[in-house]
């Protein structure tokens, strides 16, 4: 697969990374699949895991630590804290820890950040933020980063207030048309030399059917590189062949993707970005 700088931390990691947060038995995904899928794309040469605290109930954690107890030295981790205060994310980092039986996190990332009031809160006084910078100065964790699916405006105040080393946002291709990462907030993390890592790439499922298309899209973007979501083997497979065969989209199948998709683009469907998520009736206000 093609690799890329990883922003200006000095390391270079493939296209395709692995989004952690399916394999789990939520998803129908038992754990001895899980640690075959997991070692499986190891072995193809994917070296970036994404995984976080709160998913399936640490459920995800655990799993993605099963093989990092053998094999840590090839695996970069990176996990989340969703809470917002210093205290509650150092306990988050400590289990963390524990559930993926390491003594390190390689990036460790304030979650979905989603408004200004979530950002003033992480980094704020006893915020998050605070818990990050300790953790570091400990050798917890490596580097610090921040997540976010909504307003592209956000993640561009949080790296005006703290030189986070990476962002994890959402840049599928339903994501272009409104409240647009791909064009409001990538060219300053990239000219800022910060790491990005595209994610949403299938759209909650919603980019299923257009998958290769999809996927070749958010790789076409300048992304250091993808989390995917996978839950058995047959999406591995699936989405190492476009990776590891990539080829940017070009200008007319990136127009006929487009029509394709614009009907999509509703706040029922691209809910991440709606004023309520659980009941997603019009968009985000800035």
């Amino acid at each position: 697969m093609e690799e890329r700088p990883f922003g200006k931390i000095g390391v270079k990691f493939p296209i395709l990374s692995f989004g952690a947060q399916r394999v789990v038995d939520g998803h129908g995904c038992s754990e001895s699949q899980a640690v075959k899928i997991l070692n499986h794309a190891l072995d193809r040469g994917i070296q970036y895991f994404d995984t976080a605290w709160v998913y399936s109930g640490g459920q995800s954690e655990e799993r993605v630590g099963k093989v990092a107890r053998h094999r840590r030295k090839e695996m970069w981790i990176a996990t989340k804290t969703i809470t917002r205060t210093a205290k509650e994310s150092r306990l988050q980092l400590e289990e963390s820890l524990r559930r993926l039986q390491t003594d390190h996190i390689d990036e460790w990332r304030l979650h979905n950040i989603w408004s200004l009031e979530e950002l003033d809160k992480v980094t704020g006084p006893g915020g998050s933020l605070e818990a990050a910078i300790q953790a570091r100065d400990e050798g917890m964790v490596r580097y610090i980063s921040i997540s976010g699916h909504t307003n592209p405006w956000v993640q561009v105040e949080a790296l005006n207030r703290f030189p986070f080393d990476s962002v994890l946002c959402a840049v599928s291709v339903l994501d272009h048309f409104i409240l647009s990462f791909a064009e409001e907030f990538l060219p300053i993390a990239n000219a800022r030399g910060v790491a990005i890592i595209g994610m949403k790439v299938m759209g909650l499922g919603i980019l299923a059917p257009f998958y290769e298309k999809a996927l070749r899209y958010t790789l076409s973007l300048p992304i250091s590189t993808a989390i995917v979501g996978m839950e058995t083997m047959e999406q591995l497979e699936k989405n190492l062949v476009v990776a590891e065969n990539f080829k940017p989209l070009t200008d007319e199948e990136r127009l006929g993707l487009f029509r394709e998709i614009m009907p999509q683009v509703t706040p029922q469907r691209v809910m991440w970005k709606a004023e309520d998520w659980e009941n997603p009736t019009s968009w985000k206000k800035r």
